[in-house]
């Protein structure tokens, strides 16, 4: 009843706030993500495959997962509870995005997506609205990590201790499982998802590199 108590408390906090950044974080993302895909004005290449890539077989049924990184960015920054928290996850949040979105623009790279997939089901709506570029980096990987480390900091402290370890691993099992995904579904390249989770690691750093200096506004 504790836990839920708390998790509770974490979720109405600075609703207003979190409802409105999740609207303008949406649509800050999403207008240049699907402009990329259809504005392009370098050749388009091809990457070839690592035995990584050519061992793990097109299976569209890893769709389910490979969107459920929508649920997990949606949730995990609702957790915060103080208003700093938001901002340095929005700082991070947008330095990920926009560094993406330069590599897709000068490096746009097609994915190994087969040419004839399912036109039913959740894959057919994921290849009617997503077309197989925007590859590297992988940005489901690096936005399941990118969450999956603000999550960490949002749980340092918590009094119960277990309960904090296995949120975390479940967490990780669940980045862990998009990164499959991606493989799976042919989305991306296996090298993708390291660019990913590096560009994740990076715009986390870079977020809370100012956490022990005094003096610094870190107000929305």
């Amino acid at each position: 009843m504790r836990f839920l108590g708390d998790a509770a408390a974490r979720l109405t906090a600075h609703w207003r706030r979190k409802s409105a950044l999740s609207v303008c974080l949406t649509v800050l993302f999403a207008v240049p993500y699907f402009t990329l895909q259809h504005v392009i004005l370098l050749p388009v290449r091809t990457l070839r495959t690592t035995p990584i890539d050519d061992a793990i077989e097109f299976d569209p049924r890893w769709v389910w997962i490979y969107q459920s990184v929508y649920l997990l960015i949606s949730v995990v920054p609702w957790l915060a509870t103080d208003r700093r928290h938001l901002a340095r996850y929005t700082r991070g949040f947008v330095l990920m995005s926009s560094l993406s979105f330069v590599c897709f623009l000068f490096f746009p790279i097609a994915g190994p997506r087969p040419e004839v997939v399912p036109t039913t089901g959740m894959f057919g709506w994921l290849a009617w609205y997503d077309r197989p570029t925007n590859e590297l980096p992988s940005l489901h990987v690096g936005l399941a990590g990118f969450t999956l480390l603000f999550g960490a900091r949002m749980s340092e402290g918590y009094p119960a201790a277990a309960v904090r370890r296995q949120l975390l691993s479940a967490g990780a099992l669940w980045t862990g499982a998009i990164a499959y995904a991606a493989l799976a579904t042919k989305q991306h390249y296996a090298v993708d998802l390291p660019a990913g989770l590096l560009l994740a690691w990076l715009a986390h750093r870079w977020s809370w590199r100012d956490r022990t200096r005094p003096g610094v506004s870190q107000n929305l």
